[in-house]
């Protein structure tokens, strides 16, 4: 019994042209099944539409809410004044920016204040809007349109 075997009776060949084979079907496949997608836009589909979506989309947001602080300590909403400055709590702007946020629940207000407004007023402001629970405060980059 010869269980030896020496190197010089082995040899090894790679046989890659089943693989070859492989490769070129796999090609093929891919450039028929390539050419017979067709594009969405090219079908014709009637897609239900809700409508109640369609109606709760159809309710209209405010464009924007701007707080005004004024240099003397007056605030004013969307160009109304609500709190003189002798309201230190915001009784009135506290209220409309609750109102506003049960009404608009994603509604961004954003804070002016002039060059001299005291830091504490705006800080109030802030401290309303926290009170409404609204987190979306913005200040514009450029307060020249506020000034008088």
């Amino acid at each position: 019994m010869k269980f030896h075997i020496s190197a010089e009776d082995t040899v090894e060949e790679l046989n890659i042209s089943s693989m070859v084979d492989m490769t070129f079907l796999l090609l093929m496949y891919f450039l028929v099944t390539a050419s017979l997608k067709i594009e969405e836009s090219e079908l014709r589909v009637q897609i239900p539409i809700d409508q109640q979506m369609e109606q709760q989309q159809r309710v209209e947001t405010p464009e924007e809410v701007v707080v005004d602080v004024f240099e003397n300590g007056e605030i004013w909403w969307n160009g109304q004044p609500t709190d003189t400055v002798e309201s230190e709590g915001l009784p009135e702007l506290k209220g409309t920016l609750a109102d506003l946020k049960a009404a608009y629940p994603e509604q961004a207000v954003v804070v002016r204040g002039q060059r001299r407004t005291q830091h504490r007023r705006i800080v109030a402001v802030l401290n309303a809007c926290a009170y409404a629970n609204i987190d979306q405060i913005s200040f514009p980059a450029d307060a020249s349109v506020f000034e008088e």
